[in-house]
């Protein structure tokens, strides 16, 4: 029935079940597109049939895990289409194709197609690892996995290059090709004995290397050493976007300082430019002491995301002082510094602390970096595993012009026991802050702040800083209107949230409000005896959906009041309407919610949490419309505690005592 479609241009038998291509499919004579993508339990393709196809212009047989072809050492040759089989389509064609290693023939060569998307011995996205499917495969690719020789004539035009475990090749230029000239996207790993990408020792390289690549991916290159063993060409990485490298042990330069001619080449020779550049992510090389060469610098104006990590040698990002500090990295958001151990603080450091554009920083156990300075434009803030105690003052920075700025244009953090010393800070910018495992981190705030400085804040996380006593001061709690998360944990000196105010001032005519604050949670904080004095509960969290209070170990109420000045007669109502999730777990010293005189109402509670607590006197209870209410009793005994339960309470909270 299939080969008496004869005008039939058009077969898609994309992700079904077909073990094999019927040998009629052979007779369709106008065929132009064969779609076999992702067919997981094709096997076979009957010999012949795909030359019988003069016609074909796009065959697709990428994601055909099991499709196996006739190899000279098969035992079933005559069962099996064979590879030379595609050799003898028409050159235009687009053609897709995964393949294990071992089903290539010896010495057998692909001849150059107009498209192809080829993986060899490497694994592709399964179809539902993929975000966006393919129609078509990517123009020109090829994923090789240890052999590369059936793939040679493809080399002049490939544009996306995956090269792994590719043994036996000094180097890409010009063991595989002299120039790769359209190649966009490279991406190398495990290939060892590759010491450098180019190697012009023994000859001259053309001013085509790598001029249109704009993704370099390199990892596990462990006898890497760099780019290139001579100058470079003159366009060389002009257009590069994207660089990647993790774990070349062995690599002392990223990229490349000195200069040549190449073989077309006429006139002075060119310093190398990134001017492209966007992305640079670097770990594990351990030999690297420096990101970028002096000639670059000027050149990173599109920079916007600086990723380093595990480089113990690092000394430097920008390897020399720029001169006259005219580097601008007027684009980059994005900067994390992690375990660098030798990474000074330096005025060519400085350079990319200080960016005026940068958002987001996060740094971590670089113990050398301090002082910190940067720009007051911050939105994102991190500090991890930073030590430094010494105190040092007088600290200028570059402002880009040659001079020097001080103060108030940025944040200058000259230890780690008070982070935020200095009043004139402006971080208006600054929404997250996150700081873990600063051991000698004893104050977060320990100057006058003014109202609008840190308006903005919205979420803040402080994890492990163990001599931490509290983290707010009465005067920064008031002045957090866009705080929404707070999540505090294995702070063991930990003993309030909010400091208690010991200098009567006007700003008591001002209570503390958090309006904003949705989400609150405090674990393993074991000197922490109270959450939050009761005056805040007073319509001081109008939005706080979820509380949640984890192996608190010497916490005794959640909200702390004076019980002498309640009247015995009357209860104070407080309202939280949005709570939503409650949850009170292995606090085993807790004693009550609120003080004795305070009824607290949840009408939105749906989870509640209470457990292991033997000398509570708080009594959570539903009523009629589905509120819970929690009140404390003057005094009771166990066995008068009393959780009330009821159909309705069992659609609403789930309540363990």
């Amino acid at each position: 029935m299939l080969g008496k479609l004869k005008s039939l241009h058009i077969l898609s038998l994309s992700r079904s079940d077909v073990t094999e291509l019927p040998t009629e499919a052979g007779d369709l004579e106008n065929l132009r597109r064969l779609d076999l993508s992702y067919c997981d339990n094709l096997g076979r393709i009957a010999p012949n049939l795909i030359q019988r196809l003069s016609n074909l212009e796009e065959l697709y047989l990428h994601g055909c895990s099991l499709l196996k072809w006739a190899t000279e050492n098969s035992t079933k040759k005559e069962s099996y289409s064979s590879l030379s089989e595609l050799n003898s389509l028409p050159e235009w064609i687009v053609i897709s194709l995964d393949i294990s290693s071992k089903h290539l023939p010896d010495g057998f060569v692909f001849r150059r197609f107009w498209s192809f998307d080829f993986c060899i011995g490497i694994r592709r996205e399964s179809l539902y690892e993929k975000r966006h499917l393919e129609i078509c495969p990517i123009s020109r690719s090829l994923r090789i996995d240890k052999s590369v020789d059936a793939c040679k004539q493809l080399f002049e035009d490939v544009e996306s290059l995956k090269l792994g475990d590719v043994k036996g090749q000094p180097n890409l230029i010009p063991s595989l090709d002299l120039g790769f000239r359209k190649l966009t996207s490279l991406d190398l790993y495990e290939c060892g004995s590759m010491q450098c990408l180019i190697d012009a020792s023994n000859q001259q390289v053309p001013i085509t290397a790598f001029s249109n690549l704009r993704k370099l991916s390199l990892r596990n290159m462990f006898d890497l050493e760099e780019m290139c063993n001579v100058p470079q060409p003159q366009g060389f990485l002009q257009k590069l976007e994207e660089v990647k490298v993790e774990g070349c042990y062995n690599m002392q330069v990223l990229f490349p300082i000195v200069e040549f001619r190449g073989i077309e080449q006429e006139g002075p020779s060119r310093h190398l430019s990134l001017q492209s550049l966007k992305i640079v992510e670097i770990e594990g090389c351990v030999n690297l002491k420096y990101i970028f060469p002096m000639s670059v610098a000027n050149s990173l104006g599109q920079l916007h995301t600086l990723k380093i990590k595990s480089c113990s040698q690092l000394e430097d990002i920008i390897q020399d002082r720029p001169v006259a500090y005219k580097c601008l990295l007027q684009s980059l958001r994005d900067v994390s510094l992690i375990d660098l151990p030798q990474l000074k603080r330096k005025d060519r450091n400085d350079i990319v602390l200080t960016s005026p554009s940068l958002h987001n920083l996060k740094v971590k156990d670089c113990p050398q970096l301090t002082p910190f300075i940067v720009s007051t434009n911050i939105q994102d803030l991190e500090f991890s595993e930073m030590t430094e105690k010494k105190q040092i003052s007088n600290v200028t920075v570059p402002d880009g012009r040659g001079g020097t700025s001080t103060c108030t244009e940025y944040l200058t953090i000259s230890n780690f026991e008070e982070l935020f010393e200095y009043s004139g800070y402006n971080l208006s910018s600054l929404k997250v802050l996150r700081l873990s495992k600063l051991s000698e981190l004893r104050v977060i705030w320990s100057a006058f702040i003014q109202v609008e400085h840190f308006k903005n804040l919205s979420k803040l996380t402080v994890q492990d800083c163990i001599r931490l006593r509290y983290i707010f001061s009465p005067t920064i709690a008031r002045n957090l209107p866009q705080l929404w998360n707070l999540d505090i944990s294995d702070c063991e000196e930990l003993e309030q949230i909010i400091e208690k105010d010991q200098t009567p001032s006007q700003h008591h005519l001002q209570p503390i409000c958090f309006p904003n604050l949705s989400r609150i949670i405090i674990r393993n904080c074991e000197n922490l005896k109270c959450l939050f004095p009761i005056t805040l509960a007073h319509g001081g969290l109008p939005d706080l959906e979820q509380l949640f209070l984890e192996r608190v170990t010497k916490l005794e109420q959640v909200f702390e009041g004076d019980e002498g000045n309640v009247s015995k007669d009357e209860e104070t109502v407080i309202h939280l309407p949005r709570l939503t999730d409650l949850v009170l777990g292995r606090l085993p010293n807790l004693v009550s919610f609120s003080p004795v005189g305070y009824h607290f109402v949840f009408p939105s509670l749906e989870i509640l949490t209470v457990r292991g607590y033997p000398n509570i006197n708080t009594r959570f209870s539903v009523d009629s419309k589905r509120s819970v209410h929690a009140k404390t009793q003057a005094s009771q005994s166990v066995d008068e505690i009393i959780v009330e339960e009821s159909a309705t309470a069992q659609e609403n909270c789930m309540a363990n005592c």
